[in-house]
């Protein structure tokens, strides 16, 4: 009998059901030659540093950098994962287990998440692996009959740990040393650093900007609109100006007229980054929401594996291709054997992302689920769609006097692709000849250059998958960077990443735009003085060494040694630090101090008392409203949100209230001031 650990319950049911036959028990699934379990996500989770002292220590009394001399896991303090745990445990103990099968989601951190478990079960057992690109039950049967030894994905495995092991490495003893020097929490990371900076960088680009005005010559004469390229400063108004008198004193010749039809071809297939940036773009759906939905898809069979980073498929999932066609004969569709489609040598396990042979019932999707896969359906057809998109374009040339322009235009002659996936096509071409001659009226246009754009989602997707991408690089040189690992996390991380830096209030985010807050700032400042470079520069330098660990080609030690001794430099330096107050960018503001106008932060008390206290305590503001508090013989307790009311516009809250006979009423109070003490007084009644 075989064992199969699934990576979490909804693969595991998904398995089951390809299976047929299954009895639903707690924690597994049972069929006649299968056991089928599951995991959730991660069950185990580095130790601490206090862990391996076996006793909390400060962190000022732990000598850094610290890396123990072995890495170890612990079982996550979680009723439910423990209880899973054991219930792994007993099926290996009252079965007769021949072999576990590893089905952790096709990548790194996958084949881990199973092999930790494994491991810790500590059985002689043969372990073989169930690789799937996808969830359909008939590629799930068909890989079954396909496993490989574990062992296959060896160096799969220990790039997975040196990423596990790297980022605990990095964090703990980066964060850690900046704390310290700088007085409060400064949490850094491997992935964090990059991403803040980025950000940092553009908004101190926008904050620095200052705009120049300068001059052009436009013309707009009989709907015909013509612009000087030149840009003139405004010391050279008067060349301006002559310019276009000798413009204006000649007439404007056609002297060009051409048109040509044009195939028109599809965008690729959708990597991760790319299918989340385009729903950032058309449908405003950010990455957190949609990398839900994607996963959700997967999951439920729908669309092949997500977390890609090409947009390429290998040229032996051609069958697969024909069958997906077959499932469709409503589209005329056909395989094209194209190298924009199919390329080997521009992916690594996995394939761009495409729709399965399992096609949705009405209303079985959620609605962001329907707006996803639609999205990737239409991509599907648009590049095996059997119908030519054919353009008109046509490209006038303009002389006047010297001053060439050049305008064109576009019309669609055959839709094709476009009517999947529409594109905004213009032609606001004048109808105009050879040799016809008009009139223009060129005048100086005033215009100011334009401040860079902020950073926004889709544009920080493409800097974390190729940092170093320009205008003029390649799409050979770009496939060529991601497979040696110059890239920044992985397709699988950065939405997480990105959320753990707003979490920490490093980054705010408000619509499709990302801004650098207060202590983003102080964190990159703080690593620029500490002499700390984890940029982008450095972060892929480490990246490389991950692919490399992939292929065998160095070691997970060798990482290790190499990280400890640039921490150990890091960490040697002697530079000195202003210490500084940074704990109200972590504090919500709870309202406005009635004495001085400053800001009321809630705090505890050493005897554990909530009070809201003002921010200007210091400079000897006394204005301090207690949790546990009075109006005459009744107790009132001061919430948050009633601390809010009383302290905002309404400066008043609803209470309940006794009378001297005990009988119960509501009542709104108001604070009332006497000279250092708060008193509570009687506002008005709620209205029946």
């Amino acid at each position: 009998m075989k064992l199969i650990i699934c990576e979490k319950p909804s693969l595991a049911l998904n398995v089951a059901r390809a299976l047929g036959q299954f009895q639903k028990r707690e924690g597994y699934f049972f069929t006649n030659k299968y056991i089928v379990s599951f995991a959730f996500g991660h069950l185990f989770e580095l130790k601490s540093v206090n862990d391996y002292f076996g006793e909390n220590k400060r962190w000022q009394d732990v000598s850094l950098p610290f890396i123990p001399e072995k890495f170890e896991f612990k079982l996550k303090n979680n009723e439910g994962i423990q209880k899973q745990f054991k219930i792994l445990q007993k099926i290996i103990k009252e079965n007769p287990i021949t072999e576990i099968v590893n089905c952790g989601d096709a990548d790194r951190e996958g084949q881990i998440i199973v092999d930790i478990i494994i491991d810790t079960l500590k059985t002689n057992l043969k372990v073989t692996r169930l690789w799937l690109p996808e969830q359909t039950e008939d590629t799930i049967r068909k890989e079954l009959k396909n496993l490989s030894p574990n062992e296959k994905y060896t160096n799969l495995a220990a790039e997975g740990y040196a990423r596990t092991y790297l980022d605990w490495i990095l964090g703990i003893n980066i964060t850690r040393h900046i704390s310290l020097k700088k007085g409060t929490l400064l949490r850094a990371g491997r992935v964090m650093i990059p991403v803040v900076k980025f950000i940092y960088d553009r908004d101190l680009e926008i904050k620095n900007f200052k705009p120049e005005k300068y001059l052009q010559l436009v013309s707009e004469t009989e709907g015909i609109k013509l612009e000087v390229k030149e840009k003139f400063k405004l010391k050279d108004a008067a060349k301006a100006e002559e310019k276009g008198h000798l413009l204006n004193n000649s007439q404007a010749l056609v002297s060009d007229l051409k048109k040509e039809k044009v195939k028109k071809y599809p965008k690729k297939l959708f990597s991760l980054s790319q299918l989340q940036s385009e729903l950032s773009k058309s449908h405003k759906i950010n990455f957190q929401a949609s990398m839900k939905s994607i996963q959700s898809l997967y999951e439920k069979g729908y669309i092949t594996y997500p977390r890609t980073n090409t947009e390429y498929l290998s040229i032996n999932e051609i069958p697969k291709i024909e069958s997906i066609i077959k499932n469709y004969p409503e589209v005329n569709l056909k395989v094209k054997k194209l190298k924009s489609i199919f390329d080997d040598n521009k992916l690594e396990s996995h394939s761009a992302i495409i729709i399965t042979t399992k096609r949705p019932k009405k209303d079985e999707l959620k609605a962001l689920e329907k707006t996803i896969y639609k999205t990737v359906f239409n991509r599907f057809v648009s590049n095996f769609l059997d119908e030519e998109t054919i353009i008109s374009k046509t490209t006038l040339k303009i002389r006047v006097n010297e001053e060439i322009f050049t305008l064109k235009g576009e019309t669609i002659e055959n839709e094709g692709f476009l009517k999947y996936e529409p594109q905004k096509i213009t032609n606001n071409l004048p109808k105009l000849n050879v040799g016809d001659i008009f009139k223009v009226d060129f005048k100086i246009v005033s215009k100011e250059t334009q401040a860079p754009s902020k950073i926004t989602e889709s544009s920080l997707s493409s800097f974390l998958k190729n940092p170093f991408k320009t205008e003029k690089t390649t799409e050979n040189e770009e496939y060529k960077a991601i497979l040696e690992g110059v890239e920044i996390g992985t397709e699988a991380t950065r939405t997480g990443i990105v959320e753990k830096c707003i979490k920490e209030k490093y980054l705010s985010q408000k619509g499709q735009n990302f801004s650098i807050e207060p202590l983003g700032e102080d964190l990159i400042k703080t690593l620029d003085i500490l002499q700390i470079n984890l940029y982008k520069n450095r972060t892929i330098e480490f990246s490389k060494l991950l692919k490399k660990i992939s292929r065998g080609e160095t070691s997970l030690e060798s990482l290790i040694s190499l990280t400890k001794e640039e921490l150990d430099i890091t960490i040697s330096k002697k530079v000195e630090i202003d210490k500084i107050n940074t704990k109200s960018y972590d504090k919500e503001i709870i309202g406005i101090c009635p004495k001085c106008g400053k800001n009321i932060y809630q705090g505890k008390t050493k005897t554990k008392k909530i009070t809201y206290y003002c921010e200007a305590y210091k400079e000897g503001c006394k204005f301090v409203l207690w949790e546990d508090s009075k109006h005459y013989d009744n107790k009132i307790k001061i919430t948050k949100t009633k601390a809010k009311l009383l302290l905002n516009k309404s400066r008043k809250a609803l209470f309940k209230l006794k009378n001297k006979s005990g009988k119960e009423y509501e009542a709104y109070l108001k604070l009332k001031l006497n000279g250092d003490y708060i008193n509570f007084e009687l506002d008005s009644f709620p209205k029946k």
